[in-house]
């Protein structure tokens, strides 16, 4: 028989993350939870000396980590790539989904998701697949014909116009909406959403591009 999957799970809420571990430890033949972590940090730490196969996170931690699941994905594609990644999440909304698979995540889930389903999930990963919504593909379509800003993609687009690096546009953002903070490696995921959604190549085009539309927005 084969050895177990190593997971992790990270979540700031200890209830939530117990309760997904408990569900887990009901698969004891299929899953071996090695480690759990409340924080991007914590879970750092931790998979060197736990080497999990997968990690089941949450997307946001709260106030204090909003963007801690996305840091958590890039961190993990830097650094280990060979380890899978399930993000469970309480928003299903589209631009969730769009921004966890953009990140890298392998699968995306409700958090009322049912145990079969998580273990089916996680099963998939760890093949090799990846396990989202069946809306995903309508998702990345409907995004593709309509382009869209986020929120957040035109709060960065006059910071980007003005030449601003990824380190100084994560900093200037946590001082104009310090309650939503982000670092830099999620600005580049928010740049690199720009870049698709309108077609742009280069570093060059997205400049030219965010310098034009500030112009028009100021037009207005």
């Amino acid at each position: 028989m084969s050895a177990p999957i190593k997971l992790m799970v990270v979540d700031d809420h200890p209830s939530l993350r117990h309760g997904f571990i408990s569900i887990l430890k009901a698969y004891e033949d299929q899953f071996e939870v090695v480690a759990e972590a409340a924080n991007v940090s914590e879970a750092l730490l931790k998979v060197p000396t736990t080497c999990p196969d997968v990690v089941v996170t949450d997307l946001h931690f709260g106030h204090c980590d909003p963007t801690g699941g996305l840091d958590l994905i890039q961190a993990l594609r830097t650094d280990y790539p060979q380890i899978k990644i399930v993000m469970i999440t309480g928003s299903l909304e589209d631009e969730s989904m769009l921004f966890a698979h953009d990140a890298g995540a392998h699968a995306f889930l409700s958090k009322e998701a049912t145990a079969s389903e998580i273990a089916k999930a996680i099963d998939a990963v760890s093949s090799g697949f990846t396990h989202f919504p069946s809306r995903l593909r309508e998702a990345q379509e409907k995004r593709e014909r309509e382009p869209r800003l986020s929120d957040r993609e035109t709060q960065i687009i006059p910071l980007i116009a003005a030449g601003m690096t990824a380190k100084l546009i994560a900093r200037e953002l946590a001082i104009l909406d310090p309650e939503k903070p982000i670092v830099d490696r999620t600005v580049e995921i928010y740049k690199g959403n720009i870049k698709r959604k309108f077609g742009l190549k280069t570093a060059g085009s997205l400049i030219s591009f965010c310098m034009e539309y500030n112009k028009k927005k100021i037009r207005k």
